[in-house]
């Protein structure tokens, strides 16, 4: 998923008939060291570049500066400062609301912003060290009292081990945010909630929290206050001053209770329960539904850690409806949201959907940015990949190469989209048959993921999976085991079980032990497989259920239980053709995998009309010299000499 950023083209009506002033600070960050409050100091000589203003000269000791603004939005576009950089980018591209409150522009030495997330990083560790011991001591105590068995200890510190392997990634993403956490605008509790999050005392910061008052009542007093400021605003002209007053104190309690919900938020994710998470994330964005950011960032985080795309979709349609409200239609930020609307459609296999939002995407794009810009490559690869979905193998090469040229000119080599392309490329010529060229394009994204992202990241996991997929095809079953294990294992890591990735690897690997003749293992990765996407989707008719009946029907026709592989497969091919139609690949395949399977029921001219009407299916989709065909004819030149016979 592309990350959501803001850049409007827009014109506003004036909000005000004079210029007002808005108040702000350039300073490094104030910090906590051994539990004592560092306060930042102040950035004499900076200069702040307002989007349509002179720039401003930082001339305070103490960095305070201010600038006119005649609207009730403005922008900023550039804050410099020798020696120095921005700790939060996101502030280059953030709408900002003229406020009696001052804004903060931080800044640090990159040596010291490094230094601060390394930092971070050693006391997210040992922190996660110490709880992994903590509970491991714990679940022994148990097992001595006799309070558990020797069943419930084992499976105890399973489930323990596996929850830790999340947490590379986790010490990551929270290493990044507490280092640009700028101590001087927090209040002295929440410094102390912050640093206690930080160095792993969850149990006090949860109950300091708590202790601000139950947030559902402090949420329905937030909703109170807005109700009061609603009859104030009719009595504006003899209450303007007072009405001032509390606007400003309702936007402080705003900020307040959405910072709270945030860190709930994350103490449940560095907890690893995503359900909780989604929770407080969620309850964040009903604080105020017209904030786009916060609509997003519920939505990004449902999609790819809940795989909840029903109610992912239902946020984007709502940051949709506030972006083109607040801001117009020529804003940057609605591509992004079709895009990332796009994504699930694909996904959950509503294509025509897909289609509309890439292309509503990629005429907004193009319009703002031109046909060279690392946006519009994104949109040729996504449409990319939708015209791979649909085995229309000629658009979808012409799509990602003509991404693969933009981003090769405007990319550094080792971004990951450029990766990302030669994946899909790979992946490409995988499904043509050419696999020497798909091992090329693999072995070139695995460089450059070796050298953007660390060794557990699900980008390596991809490739990983891929190259398992042409071991599998070239008949290398070993060599395919070892590498859908490898991406089994990172995608647990990073996504827990019920995960779309996790239930891929899965079938992948049910099908190389069905290769293997080891049919009890293929269908107990199979199964799992199947009981990940019935969590994921909700329902049964749904293509990765259609995928998952069919692996099985082909596990129980290799076991010899014909009746349970004529069940499943029964299931399968109304699911595909009411998704792709009655020509496409994975219907041809259904329908031939049903001719073999009444071959061994010595039904033979039932097995010769199947099989022939799969191989007629699939030579109209590609050459006739892949060797899926070869491989469909062999089978059907065998059933009519058995009955010639």
């Amino acid at each position: 998923m592309k990350r959501i950023f803001l850049i409007c083209i827009l014109l506003s009506s004036s909000l005000f008939a004079f210029a007002q002033t808005q108040q702000g600070y350039v300073k490094t960050k104030g910090r906590m060291v051994n539990g004592q409050h560092v306060p930042g100091q102040g950035l004499k000589g900076a200069t702040v570049s307002i989007k349509g203003r002179t720039a401003v000269l930082v001339q305070s000791d103490d960095g305070a500066f201010s600038f006119p603004i005649p609207e009730a939005q403005f922008r900023v576009d550039s804050v410099r400062k020798k020696g120095y950089q921005l700790v939060d980018m996101d502030a280059l591209s953030k709408t900002y609301k003229l406020s009696a409150n001052p804004i903060y522009l931080v800044m640090e030495t990159p040596g010291q912003q490094l230094q601060d997330r390394i930092e971070a990083e050693k006391k997210l560790r040992r922190t996660l060290s110490d709880q992994l011991q903590q509970r491991e001591d714990e679940i022994e105590s148990l097992k001595e009292q006799q309070k558990i068995s020797i069943e419930e200890y084992r499976k105890s510190l399973q489930k323990l081990y596996a929850d830790q392997e999340n947490n590379d990634k986790l010490i990551s993403d929270m290493a990044k945010r507490y280092s640009e956490l700028d101590y001087d605008q927090m209040n002295e509790s929440d410094r102390e909630i912050s640093n206690l999050i930080l160095t792993g005392d969850l149990v006090k910061a949860d109950s300091m929290l708590n202790a601000k008052g139950d947030i559902h009542g402090r949420i329905a007093k937030l909703h109170q206050h807005e109700a009061s400021n609603a009859q104030e605003r009719k009595k504006l002209t003899r209450r303007k001053e007072y009405l001032n007053q509390s606007n400003t104190l309702l936007e402080k309690e705003l900020d307040d209770l959405a910072n709270d919900c945030y860190r709930k938020f994350e103490i449940c994710k560095m907890r690893h329960e995503n359900d909780s998470a989604a929770y407080y994330i969620e309850m964040r964005a009903e604080l105020d539904t017209t904030n786009v950011s916060w609509t997003t960032e519920a939505s990004a985080f449902i999609y790819e850690y809940v795989s909840d795309y029903d109610k992912a979709l239902s946020y984007y349609r709502r940051a949709l409806r506030q972006t083109i409200q607040q801001f117009g239609e020529n804003c940057a930020w609605i591509g992004q949201i079709y895009n990332n609307m796009g994504h699930i459609y694909r996904i959950i296999g509503e294509y025509d959907q897909a289609f509309r939002c890439y292309n509503d995407a990629f005429a907004l794009e193009s319009l703002l940015f031109g046909e060279s810009h690392e946006d519009i490559a994104d949109l040729y690869n996504d449409l990319g990949s939708l015209y791979d979905d649909l085995d229309n193998y000629e658009e979808a090469l012409n799509h990602y190469q003509k991404a693969l040229t933009i981003r090769k000119t405007v990319l550094d080599s080792t971004d990951q989209r450029l990766g990302q392309s030669y994946n899909n490329i790979g992946l490409l010529y995988k499904k043509m048959g050419e696999y020497d060229a798909a091992l090329e394009w693999f072995n070139k994204a695995l460089d450059v993921y070796s050298k953007s992202c660390d060794n557990d990241s699900p980008h390596m996991a991809s490739i990983y999976n891929n190259k398992g997929q042409v071991c599998f095809s070239q008949k290398n079953y070993d060599g395919a085991i070892s590498y859908h294990q490898e991406a089994l294992s990172i995608y647990l890591k990073n996504y827990g079980r019920n995960h779309m990735a996790v239930s891929t690897c899965y079938n992948n690997l049910g099908q190389d032990y069905v290769e293997k003749g080891d049919y009890p293992l293929a269908l107990e990765n199979a199964q799992n497989a199947m009981e990940i996407d019935r969590v994921v989707f909700g329902s049964d008719d749904n293509l990765a259920i259609a995928y998952s009946y069919n692996n099985i029907a082909n596990i129980y026709q290799k076991m010899g239980d014909y009746g349970q592989s004529a069940n499943y497969l029964d299931r399968t091919i109304p699911i595909l053709e009411s998704i792709y139609g009655k020509e496409h690949t994975t219907i041809a395949i259904a329908n031939f995998n049903i001719g073999v399977l009444y071959m061994k029921q010595g039904d033979l001219k039932l097995a010769i009309e199947y099989a022939e009407k799969g191989k007629k299916i699939y030579s109209k989709l590609v050459s006739q010299d892949h060797p899926v065909i070869k491989t469909m004819q062999d089978k059907i030149d065998e059933m009519k000499k058995a009955a010639d016979q």
